[in-house]
């Protein structure tokens, strides 16, 4: 169920429960989104021409900004459509500090979708989460992605579901000028690309001191960030650079798949700056999606 966001108190402390932090053990696989959208008489080969998780997304858009991080996704095409599966490139920290950071987003999340304070007791569960199939126009590619959404607002003016959606983000206080900067190059960009995929209006942003305590929350319009990133960074990154690397990228994916059933890799290197395709004979994705649809 999608819960209702409520403000929450400041100061308060993000590093309560930790040591009961019950961490995600599920792997997505794009086959579920078959399974989810058959119930709702949804056409995919007429609808669809791309099925997948937003996370793809997120890493292929973020691409002409990302000098540093691997990412590999597994697609092949089935009775028209091509399917994205996720492929995990270990992206969660591993040290205590990294672990407890990643807490404090869990934790946040919690705090303003309790119903009651007292709830905020509870152990935070990664596993527990709402996810939306949103429609999308990306270029001239039709996209059927599926993405978490961390809650809703209700004013009485949203006049669809869409509108009310709310996605919440935590960042430690910025400073000084030169950490608003970062801060916009980075993190805005990271929070705009997710949002926007997603149709999601509007972002929650809960700013920490170094101590886990969080200190405030304001609120971001989607369609604001890019303007207010180039003022705070100039143009060190564009929306449209992002999109239309996208859209391009959907294009080599979708015409690298052109026989139906055989998978292919694809994987970004950052260290040569190329996304690459290869076969991955060793795949069950094809089967599994035929099992899903149900031929």
């Amino acid at each position: 169920m999608l819960r209702t966001y409520r403000e929450p108190r400041t100061p308060l402390d993000l590093n309560t429960g930790f040591d009961k932090f019950v961490k995600s053990n599920t792997v997505a696989h794009v086959e579920t989104l078959v399974d989810a959208v058959k119930s709702q008489n949804y056409d995919i080969s007429e609808k669809a021409d791309i099925v997948t998780y937003r996370n793809n997304l997120n890493k292929i858009t973020l691409t002409p900004y990302n000098h540093r991080d691997v990412w590999e996704l597994d697609a092949c095409r089935v009775s028209g459509t091509v399917f994205l599966d996720i492929r995990s490139t270990n992206e969660d920290p591993t040290d205590s500090r990294g672990r407890l950071f990643t807490y404090y987003g869990y934790k946040f999340e919690q705090v303003c979708c309790s119903a009651d304070p007292s709830e905020e007791n509870a152990p935070v569960d990664a596993n527990e989460e709402f996810c939306s199939m949103v429609h999308r126009e990306i270029g001239n590619h039709r996209v059927l992605l599926c993405a978490e959404i961390d809650c809703e607002r209700r004013d009485g003016r949203e006049s669809t579901p869409l509108e009310g959606y709310v996605e919440l983000k935590t960042s430690r206080e910025p400073k000084h000028r030169g950490q608003w900067r970062n801060m916009a190059r980075q993190k805005f960009l990271k929070f705009w690309v997710q949002s926007f995929l997603a149709g999601v209006p509007m972002i929650k942003h809960g700013f920490r001191n170094d101590d886990g305590i969080l200190l405030k929350v304001e609120t971001l319009k989607t369609r604001d960030i890019p303007a207010l990133a180039y003022e705070l960074c100039g143009g060190e990154w564009s929306a449209d650079v992002a999109l239309n690397f996208l859209s391009h990228c959907l294009a080599f994916i979708r015409k690298v798949c052109g026989n139906e059933g055989s998978v292919f890799r694809i994987r970004y290197d950052p260290a040569r700056r190329m996304v690459e395709a290869e076969q991955a004979p060793e795949s069950e994705l094809a089967e599994r999606i035929r099992a899903a649809l149900g031929r």
